[in-house]
């Protein structure tokens, strides 16, 4: 792994500004946030929350770690979803086997709660693809799925 040392301290604010991978996917993380939050709203999930369901549903996890890797997430930042969606009754976690690990599972209020959240996920990613281009997202999608290994790889 080689780390690019900063070429030079006088680099001029506006072309950091243009250039800057971690602004541009930030800003366009929180829109797009927003878009799916609004249409989630009548299901009382927030797009983070439908993400961890539809996570445990999709490959039911053996421990907060591996789900963590999953999604990408911060486990502590996870944990505290998670708890809440305990809280609600949405997911229960059950002793694995494997060590001291807890497996994560939906509920039934938890299916419930999912399946009517997942009219607000379509609506939202109707929307967005409307607005981006079906296509250009599917090729764009790739292609974050690709950045996001390599980068995961320097970490």
């Amino acid at each position: 792994m080689s780390r690019r040392q900063p070429q030079s301290s006088s680099l001029d604010p506006e072309q950091v500004g243009l250039h800057c991978a971690a602004l541009h996917s930030r800003v366009l993380s929180r829109l797009v946030t927003r878009l799916y939050n609004q249409q989630l709203a009548e299901s009382g999930l927030r797009i983070t929350q439908f993400s961890v369901l539809n996570a445990i549903k999709a490959r039911p996890p053996e421990s907060i770690f591996q789900l963590a890797e999953l999604l990408g997430m911060e486990r502590t930042s996870l944990q505290r979803t998670v708890d809440k969606l305990i809280e609600k009754g949405l997911v229960e976690s059950e002793p694995t086997g494997n060590k001291r690990a807890l497996g994560l599972s939906l509920t039934p209020q938890g299916e419930a709660c999912y399946q009517q959240a997942l009219v607000g996920w379509q609506a939202a990613q109707d929307q967005f693809e409307s607005l981006v281009g079906k296509q250009s997202w599917q090729q764009i999608a790739s292609e974050l799925r690709r950045f996001s290994h390599k980068v995961k790889q320097e970490l």
